[in-house]
């Protein structure tokens, strides 16, 4: 393309590019990968097909890239769940760091802790001393995740016996959080942005290190005084390829993820989805998931979660 001499090359691509999603179609990670797929598809003069491998915490598709020939024709595009599903899993399929190659992040997700619109809490402390003396139930999208993760964790500092309720996705958790099934569910903001702006849920606190546009009314956990591991700093979703890309076409991918990020249009969507923070690419994409590993490894070492 005459506007992108950057993103072309006499050796790649040379055929349709299979960019790998492993969560099934509908959800932020889908949305944001269709959406890149398209303008990737525009900029490399090659057709994009996003093609949803879902499964294991991810884990399905992540590994099928892991294996793929590092030509460039098959990506990944992942979430923090990149790192997360392996360190819960009996078996250790990847390892995030020592198996792909990043690209780029868009950024991270943040996610917010909410209760039913008919929960007797209106604060983090009211539901703290609600849930106190008994077993109230969360809700996750899944074991293993950061929903999984975080609110056990919020019962442990608090010293309660929450009881946690496993869901295929956040459809199902959510719909048993509007019907007082759950006491309690995190779950990312893209999907329950429009429950609390439609008041059927109450935030409590964001999974976020700052503030998130639009909901400046919602406190993160470190303005509510909670310890530096709930200021989480994870999250990121981004780009990937197989390990060992070779130095050309990784540059070639990077170039383009950087101007594609760049695009009001792409902005708005992540905007859309709440994808915050800056986007990187190469190493300062790479130490941010090398340290979501550690700091995720940690913490579910500590928390005792292995998914069989």
């Amino acid at each position: 393309m005459a506007n992108a001499p950057f993103a072309r090359s006499a050796s790649y691509p040379t055929r349709t590019i299979r960019l790998v999603c492993p969560f099934p179609a509908g959800g932020v990670v889908d949305v944001l990968s269709r959406s890149l797929g398209q303008t990737l598809s525009t900029e490399l003069g090659q057709t994009v097909i996003v093609d949803n491998r879902a499964g294991a915490g991810g884990m399905i598709g992540s590994l099928e890239v892991a294996r793929a020939n590092p030509d460039g024709h098959t990506l990944l595009f992942n979430s923090s769940s990149l790192v997360q599903a392996p360190a819960v899993a009996a078996q250790k399929l990847y390892d995030a760091v020592d198996d792909f190659t990043t690209i780029g992040s868009l950024g991270r997700t943040v996610m917010p802790l909410v209760v039913p619109a008919l929960s007797p809490a209106n604060t983090m402390e009211e539901f703290v001393a609600y849930a106190r003396g008994k077993r109230l139930a969360y809700g996750t999208f899944g074991a293993g995740t950061t929903s999984h993760a975080f609110q056990q964790l919020f019962s442990d500092y608090n010293k309660l016996e929450m009881v946690h309720v496993p869901y295929k996705g956040e459809a199902p958790m959510l719909n048993d959080l509007l019907s007082n099934q759950v006491a309690c569910a995190m779950g990312t903001m893209s999907t329950i942005a429009p429950q609390i702006e439609a008041r059927t849920v109450k935030a409590l606190a964001m999974l976020s290190p700052d503030e998130v546009d639009g909901f400046a009314n919602i406190p993160t956990f470190k303005n509510l005084g909670y310890p530096a591991e709930f200021d989480w700093r994870g999250g990121f979703i981004g780009l990937f390829g197989p390990a060992k890309l070779p130095a050309e076409i990784t540059d070639i991918l990077e170039k383009t993820f950087t101007k594609i990020v760049s695009t009001s249009a792409m902005q708005n969507i992540m905007k859309q989805n709440f994808v915050v923070g800056k986007p990187s690419v190469g190493r300062d994409a790479a130490s941010e998931v090398a340290a979501t590993q550690e700091a995720w490894t940690s913490l579910v070492s500590r928390l005792g979660l292995v998914i069989n």
